[in-house]
């Protein structure tokens, strides 16, 4: 499993068993005593007796290691035993103790027929994994971009008239296209800035997107887009590596290979293949 290594204690030279240490200067003959009585249990075992069974063998290696990309604890890694290992602010093999953002239980990596998965155990922040190319989004899911969340809203389908009831005046819907929304998310879960548009894209960005924000260097110039489809939208990371996160529904496990990264709070682990 996970080990942390400590320093051998320093112990003070003491007088062979039987023998009492010599006290004063006199230089005499060490006196001797009784040795104490051995425990049963330190005797050798006698023909039909039972034995302790021996002490088990801490979990085997797996061949995934995590690396901290991110983060206070940037730069620390971690191999993982087959039996996988749970992430937390206050429980679990890794602590983030000082991340305000990761939850005392947070998420659980596991090792399933040689493969890798992450598992969100109902954290308040989340867990993000990177897109790879590009992922289907259903209404209300949440997805990180730099420095920035956004939750996609899904179509906003119009109301339908009320008989006997005056209209409600607006611009008109465009006709035959789906109208869709995605807005930031501030910390708290408070919406900030958003977009409703029926284009059949809708960019986000460090400049000249639909929703740009020219002060994040975690962004690339276009970071990614969406684009709707009939059950939500697809999502497409343009970002050259530098990263777009989907978030996991509580529960779901989500396969990982090395290079994938996840991101717990303000930490991201990135997974890495071991020898």
């Amino acid at each position: 499993g996970l080990t942390v290594e400590r320093p051998p204690q320093q112990r003070t030279p003491t007088a062979p068993p039987g023998i009492m240490a010599r006290t004063g200067g006199a230089s005499g003959p060490a006196t001797t005593r009784p040795p104490p009585p051995v425990p049963d249990s330190a005797m050798p075992s006698r023909a039909g007796a039972a034995t302790m069974a021996p002490r088990p063998a801490p979990p085997a290696a797996s061949r995934f290691g995590l690396a901290v990309i991110a983060g206070s604890t940037r730069g620390q890694r971690y191999k993982l035993p087959v039996t996988g290992c749970v992430v937390g602010r206050q429980r679990g093999a890794i602590l983030f103790a000082d991340d305000a953002f990761v939850s005392p239980l947070h998420a659980t990596f596991l090792v399933k027929d040689g493969a890798l998965y992450v598992r969100d155990e109902s954290s308040a922040s989340g867990v993000f994994v990177t897109v790879g190319g590009t992922e289907a989004l259903t209404p209300r899911t949440h997805f990180s971009a730099g420095q920035r969340l956004f939750r996609f809203t899904g179509r906003l389908e119009p109301q339908p008239p009320v008989t006997g009831r005056p209209a409600i005046y607006g611009a008109p819907v465009p006709l035959g296209q789906a109208v869709y929304g995605v807005e930031e998310m501030l910390v708290g879960g408070r919406a900030g800035r958003a977009v409703v548009t029926a284009a059949p894209l809708l960019t986000i960005g460090l400049a000249h997107c639909d929703l740009s924000f020219p002060g994040d260097e975690g962004l690339a110039g276009r970071h990614c887009e969406l684009s709707p489809t009939p059950t939500g939208a697809l999502l497409r990371d343009l970002s050259g590596g530098l990263g777009t996160y989907v978030r996991l529904a509580s529960g779901v496990e989500r396969p990982l290979r090395p290079g994938d990264r996840v991101r717990l709070g303000q930490h991201v682990l990135q997974v890495e293949a071991l020898g």
